[in-house]
């Protein structure tokens, strides 16, 4: 009987957790990842592969709806350049005259086959600014290190 009573307590609490949004925080960037972003963004060949793959839904990356129009943003992609670091920005336009980034991958050239990686995500989107950092090893490719500032 005990048993039978502490595994409902425990199913009834799992049920509960799973229907809960852990991380959420009622702001646009619950429904966007940015790990998935930067995981997208390590296997794209190209921006333009890569804003491609942004926005197909099989990716369950982006679910940005900013304008309000009851469909998921496209997301635009613009690379610039700006002496030894290259910026790529993701970006969605919210009317005819107003864009909204929603996160900047910065990639700064270190060697001559090096360079670090770090995903920015903007603080209008997610509350505060969110940087996740690319480690260079193979093992840990799809383990990116967060932090908040």
């Amino acid at each position: 009987m005990f048993v039978s009573l502490v595994f409902i307590i425990l199913c009834n609490g799992m049920f509960a957790q799973s229907n809960e949004k852990m991380d959420s925080t009622g702001l646009p960037g619950d429904q966007f990842s940015l790990s998935g972003a930067l995981a997208l963004f390590k296997n794209s060949a190209s921006p333009e592969a890569f804003e491609k793959s942004i926005n197909s839904a099989t990716s369950n990356v982006n679910n940005l709806d900013l304008d309000d129009d009851g469909n998921t943003d496209y997301i635009k992609v613009i690379s610039k350049v700006d002496g030894d670091i290259q910026l790529i920005i993701m970006q969605v336009a919210i009317s005819e005259s107003e864009n909204q980034d929603i996160a900047v991958f910065e990639i700064e050239k270190t060697g001559t086959d090096a360079a670090t990686l770090q995903l920015i995500g903007d603080e209008d989107i997610f509350g505060e600014e969110l940087i996740l950092e690319a480690s260079d090893g193979a093992d840990d490719e799809d383990d990116p290190h967060e932090k908040t500032t």
